[in-house]
């Protein structure tokens, strides 16, 4: 099939939660012409244009849905298949396509409406490797179509005195790790480093010392994340797609993560990953999906990667993370990866 995006929708919330960023990001990079819009979960509600916007209610009847995705020739959607409970089967009836980007630890591969998504596509190695485990062939490894043009290009100079960490929405099992951040700073003792946390809502944190700032709520433009700062922090415990690590790289930031995927699929610099612990446990509590555990970081040897970038230049990191970008997240050469790919694999 020939591959018109134009006529392509995402489904996906209009919000500052990463799958909200991500529909902006494949309408931008791709040029997909609708976003069928999802109520946010955890968030607030962007407006939507009155135009190539339009509100999908998980309650709505199957004849709204079916006129809602008349005319399209596919969709794009991220993660799970229940935004509404019809989606794909009323996708195969009209002959338009759909392709999952998935977010690898909640998949399932045996749930049976996975029988009508016609691809998946996987952003990294990880994700790849889940979902072909668990039976569904019929995917593929893309890069994460980043709209590279939301970050301007940082370059970091000199050792490291501005450490930042992007803490998202902290939940009760702290995935993005800054319980465990502020507590590897506080551990590395020198009096001319910094540490700024940003959260978008207030959540229990540790102590910190005079050394570390907190800053609470969403900034309106979320590059503004990376304008400031000299290394990000970001050991998390799970990725699913890896936000946090990618678009701070992307900019030019050296960045620390854990050394285990996805993570570590995004840091090539060694000096820069971080040592897991021995255990793991479950995710979310109760909830149990074999290969959705979280890895602990080291804090010790967090503590030793923060006072490494300290105490040494970071400008040829810097520039490697940048141009990794510049190649990776080129937008023609993306549109025409997943142009090819959708045209091979698509019936």
């Amino acid at each position: 099939m020939a591959v018109d995006f134009s006529r392509w929708a995402v489904v996906a919330h209009k919000d500052d939660t990463g799958f909200g960023r991500g529909a902006a990001d494949l309408r931008q990079v791709l040029g997909v012409g609708r976003h069928l819009v999802i109520p946010s979960e955890r968030l607030w509600d962007k407006p939507l244009d009155g135009v190539s916007e339009v509100l999908l209610d998980a309650k709505c009847s199957r004849e709204k849905l079916r006129s809602l995705l008349n005319g399209l020739e596919g969709i794009f959607f991220f993660e799970r298949h229940n935004w509404h409970p019809d989606l794909l089967p009323a996708c195969r009836e009209l002959g338009v396509r759909s392709v999952c980007i998935v977010t690898w630890e909640w998949f399932k591969g045996g749930d049976k409406q996975w029988d009508f998504c016609d691809l998946f596509v996987c952003p990294s190695q990880m994700s790849l490797s889940v979902v072909q485990a668990q039976g569904r062939k019929n995917s593929i490894y893309l890069p994460w179509a980043l709209d590279l043009s939301r970050f301007p290009p940082r370059s970091v100079t000199g050792p490291a005195r501005l450490f930042v960490h992007n803490a998202g929405l902290v939940d009760p099992d702290d995935r993005k790790g800054t319980g465990d951040t502020i507590q590897a700073f506080k551990s590395v003792r020198r009096d001319d480093i910094r540490l700024m946390v940003r959260m978008q809502k207030e959540a229990p944190l540790p102590e910190i010392d005079e050394r570390i700032v907190i800053q609470t709520g969403n900034l309106d433009n979320p590059a503004d994340l990376y304008a400031t700062g000299d290394v990000a922090i970001q050991p998390s415990k799970l990725e699913g797609i890896g936000f946090m690590i990618i678009e701070p790289a992307a900019s030019g930031m050296p960045v620390i993560t854990l050394d285990y995927p996805p993570m570590n699929e995004f840091v090539r610099q060694k000096n820069l990953l971080v040592r897991k612990r021995w255990l793991k446990r479950k995710s979310y509590g109760s909830v149990w999906y074999r290969h959705a555990h979280l890895r602990l970081p080291d804090i010790k040897d967090l503590a030793r990667k923060i006072e490494w970038c300290a105490s040494h230049d970071l400008t040829e990191i810097s520039r490697a993370n940048r141009a990794w970008a510049e190649e990776t997240f080129d937008p023609k050469k993306l549109r025409e990866q997943y142009r090819s790919t959708l045209e091979q694999f698509l019936p």
